[in-house]
């Protein structure tokens, strides 16, 4: 084979740019010779391949994107209305107390009873909840002042107690 010389690369580098450009007005897309790889997590809920075109990835993207943001809208519809009946059960259940409260005074045993009856029914409603709350704050404040410290350490398990 002889060797090619500076003046054949030229060559070479302008028959392909003259292919790519006849090509393009000829209708062919670049878009569909590029490969996208698909994010894992992403391939793993939509079932999408791991390559795909640029062409395809735009089109399967602008797909997901609406999706997500139209699940996302309808998930946080439904947080808000959970929350408008919780403060609907909470203002019914006040009231209840407060019409209630009244004729149960009246009682011997019953009108000092319910205070505290009410009392440890919270206890034991929100405590779960409230200890998780407790336990992750205590957390983050040890690894914060850790962190602060310089020791680099965090929180080494869950030991805090409410």
């Amino acid at each position: 084979m002889k060797n090619l010389t500076t003046r054949h690369y030229v060559y070479i580098a302008g028959l392909l740019l003259l292919a790519l450009v006849l090509a393009s007005c000829a209708g062919f897309d670049l878009g569909d010779l590029v490969k996208v790889k698909t994010p894992n997590t992403i391939q793993q809920t939509t079932g999408l391949p791991s390559t795909m075109s640029l062409n395809e990835a735009e089109t399967e993207y602008q797909n997901w994107f609406n999706q997500t943001q139209t699940t996302g809208a309808q998930w946080k519809n439904n947080i808000e209305k959970a929350g408008e009946l919780r403060g609907l059960f909470s203002q019914l259940t006040l009231s209840a107390l407060d019409t209630v409260g009244p004729t149960v005074a009246g009682l011997p045993v019953l009108g000092p009873a319910l205070p505290a009856l009410t009392g440890i029914v919270g206890l034991f409603l929100g405590s779960g909840r409230l200890r998780k709350e407790k336990e992750a704050s205590f957390n983050k404040g040890l690894e914060k002042g850790s962190d602060l410290a310089g020791t680099g350490g965090g929180a080494g398990g869950g030991g805090g107690t409410a």
